[in-house]
């Protein structure tokens, strides 16, 4: 691949500077200058926090807006680096559940995902670590979005844009990058008008990488590639067709803890009561099987149609049709044997068949009442989910802590998958409907009120097919819930205000997809958030400042029953409450800063153990409570060349709800050098400078964690033109 990867890379820019040599006048470069910003981010309009056209600015919530310039600018080369540059929001890699976010104290199916403002039931189980390259920007909505987005959006929604057509211009995007591990990157993006009312655009990204840890390479390829018309003044029509696929071999589980007797080289990245340690000298082994892997295919249509009337009344119909399989068959847990010295592995095989459509159709309206602005939308939402999967559980070899015989992943035989759900066939199906709508009204020219309910319907049937015990069990269940919001912004000036939002989520117990009969015969849980803060553009728009506090609370969790512990019930709580805040903003013509903070308190309010051990109090799994981020850029007087530095600070993370094992916080650093030539930007970029050991995430067990990569280099060149 890199031999292909070098001989495209040349003939692309060969081709641009042969263009730029042509025509100077006509097709100037297009370069990302660092340290120089765009429109002022708060009057943009976003599509993750209202389907009014609000702009940031007007909306009574926290969005942040990541675009694909900030993504160039910072090195942002996945989904998951472009969710951590958020305040308040942490991603891992859990290969079960690749770059799922945590925000604002919860995670998993409190998170839903979106592309181009598209939902999924349980999202989280189609979700990737995609190449960010694809994406004209990442919009993340912090708390409750239910009133939007349905079921799991009780701490946010992440909205993936993929880039779409312009008609005003011809352009080519280009990026090649190569780097530490033997890490390649390769996108190439055309626009391309057809006529002043047609408008194409593909982008096709490629990467592969041998990974930092022993055998773990992985590739992938995405194509999204979309269509504008325009055939009418008042009509606009966009279909898109994207392919998301990735390929990883033996792919990486986390690193076991072990007695610090049998540590080479222990560390203080992990403190437990055991007196188990992370050993810095297990830091490259795999403990997969030699064929181990983690594969992906998805296939994703969509089409959105809009008509205005051209008297404040607009007419949107958007469909979206979904196609994807993903298949598992690795050895996800080792956990060390005192009494053999080994590890015992287990091992999983999962097979995902998935397909899904939805239709999303609503009606917005801009007119006055009483001589107020009013923008109004009315919509209805209907979706079918047809999801199978295979699932099979059992063990494997135990293997030595250091060169370990690791062996090949059992046959799909009984003996290899013993006891009743070990080797097992499940069926389910979603067919869900919703009512929605939303109300902005501006009661004068300083103050906006907002609004907004939903209610939705949802029907899950479920099949398990119990490949050993012969039998098969039938479930389903009907859940129906409210969700809303009510939320204020006000014009202290005309470039700051003050917000504040009452939001009502629902989130199921778990995945619906993959409920069991326990999970499906409870309720929905249901969430309360209270937030306020300020958003402001400040010193002639050099600098956007936004700071928030809430308080999300989570009612309806499965817990056990106190005197009981062995009966699960449905009366556990979880709450978090915090602060966050970022400035963003050049400091001199040559300085630009960009920062952010964020604290939060989460907790188990209520929750009980199997155990019978009260864990109330307790953090959540994989939730620091700290988290930090700067960016500084420096362009120097009269030369082409932009230096940039940037920190990131998280804080320290549970592996399990006893809070028995404690990840320390750590602390990171990467610089880069930007020279921007006439044709292109070239970029040398440092990555974990100090080569600092520590931990990022938990594993499939508590005493397993994912140690982060050491330090790297990689070199980039990209161009627009």
């Amino acid at each position: 691949m890199l031999k292909t990867f070098l001989i495209v890379s040349a003939s692309v820019f060969a081709f641009a500077a042969s263009a730029k040599a042509a025509d100077s006048s006509s097709h100037q470069p297009q370069i990302i200058v660092t340290g120089q910003r765009a429109t002022d981010p708060l009057d943009q309009v976003t599509q993750a926090g209202s389907r009014l056209g609000l702009t940031t600015r007007e909306t009574p919530a926290t969005i942040e807006t990541i675009t694909q310039t900030i993504m160039l600018a910072k090195g942002l080369r996945t989904t998951v680096e472009a969710y951590d540059s958020a305040p308040g929001v942490v991603a891992g890699l859990l290969p079960g559940e690749p770059a799922s976010a945590s925000i604002r104290g919860f995670s998993t199916g409190a998170v839903s995902y979106l592309f181009d403002g598209m939902r999924a039931a349980d999202s989280t189980i189609l979700n990737r670590n995609y190449d960010s390259f694809n994406f004209e920007r990442i919009e993340i909505l912090k708390g409750p979005a239910s009133v939007l987005y349905g079921d799991g959006a009780l701490a946010g929604a992440i909205n993936l844009v993929p880039k779409t057509p312009l008609f005003d211009k011809q352009q080519v995007d280009v990026l090649a990058s190569y780097g530490s591990f033997n890490t390649v990157r390769l996108g190439v993006g055309i626009n391309q008008p057809l006529s002043p009312n047609i408008a194409f655009r593909t982008d096709l990204s490629l990467s592969r990488s041998d990974g930092y840890v022993h055998d773990t390479n992985s590739r992938t390829i995405q194509s999204t590639s979309s269509l504008k018309l325009q055939p009418l003044d008042n009509l606009s029509v966009l279909l898109a067709f994207d392919y998301y696929g990735d390929r990883n071999r033996t792919p990486y589980q986390g690193a076991p803890l072990v007695p610090r007797s049998v540590a080479r080289d222990p560390s203080n990245v992990v403190r437990t009561t055991n007196g188990y340690v992370l050993d810095k000298a297990m830091r490259d082994e795999n403990y997969n099987v030699t064929d181990g892997r983690m594969d992906s295919d998805a296939y994703w249509g969509r089409g959105r149609v809009s008509y205005d009337s051209g008297e404040g009344w607009t007419l949107t119909d958007e469909i979206n049709a979904y196609k994807g399989k993903r298949q598992w068959e690795n050895s996800e847990d080792f956990t060390y044997n005192q009494s053999s010295g080994l590890l015992d592995r287990s091992t999983t095989k999962i097979y995902h068949d998935q397909d899904f459509w939805s239709n999303r159709a609503y009606l917005t309206a801009s007119f006055t009442v009483a001589g107020l602005r009013n923008r109004m939308n009315l919509g209805v939402e209907y979706s079918r989910t047809r999801f199978q999967t295979i699932r099979r559980f059992g063990d494997t070899t135990a293997v030595a802590l250091f060169d370990p015989a690791r062996g090949s992943f059992p046959v799909d035989i009984a003996a290899n998958y013993p006891g009743n759900g070990n080797r097992a066939n499940y069926d389910s199906r979603i067919v869900s409907w919703a009512v929605f709508a939303e109300d902005a009204l501006n009661l004068n020219d300083k103050w906006l009120l907002l609004g907004g309910l939903r209610f939705d319907d949802i029907q899950l049937h479920r099949r398990i097919d119990d490949l050993n015990t012969m039998t098969t069990n039938l479930f389903g269940r009907s859940f129906k819930a409210v969700s809303g919001r009510i939320g204020t912004t006000y014009d202290l000036a005309p470039k700051t205000q003050l917000f504040a939002q009452y939001s009502h989520a629902i989130t199921p117990v778990g995945s619906l997809l993959l409920s069991n009969s326990l999970r499906a015969s409870v309720d929905l849980t249901k969430g309360d958030s209270i937030e306020g803060g300020l958003k402001a553009s400040l010193f002639a728009d050099r600098l956007t400042l936004t700071a928030s506090a809430y308080t999300i609370r989570q009612a309806g969790i499965l817990t056990r029953d106190p005197a009981r512990p062995s009966i699960q019930v449905q009366g556990g709580t979880q709450s978090s409450r915090g602060l966050e805040f970022s400035a963003v903003g050049n400091v001199t013509r040559a300085l630009t800063i960009d920062a952010n903070a964020a604290v939060l308190k989460a907790r188990y309010d209520r929750l009980t153990n199997g155990s019978g051990v009260d864990l109330s109090g307790n953090r959540s799994v994989n939730v620091p409570q700290r988290t930090a981020n700067l960016t500084i850029f420096y362009s120097f007087d009269g030369l082409p060349v932009t230096a940039s530095a940037a920190v990131r600070h998280v804080g320290d993370i549970y592996t399990s709800t006893a809070n028995d094992i404690r990840v320390q916080g750590y602390t990171i650093m990467n610089a880069a050098l930007i020279y921007r030539a006439p044709w292109a930007t070239f970029t040398i970029r440092g990555r974990n400078l100090a080569n600092k050991f520590y931990a990022y995430w938990s594993g499939y067990s508590d005493t397993q964690v994912f140690v982060g990569a050491p330090r790297s280099v990689e070199i980039t060149v990209s161009s627009k033109f």
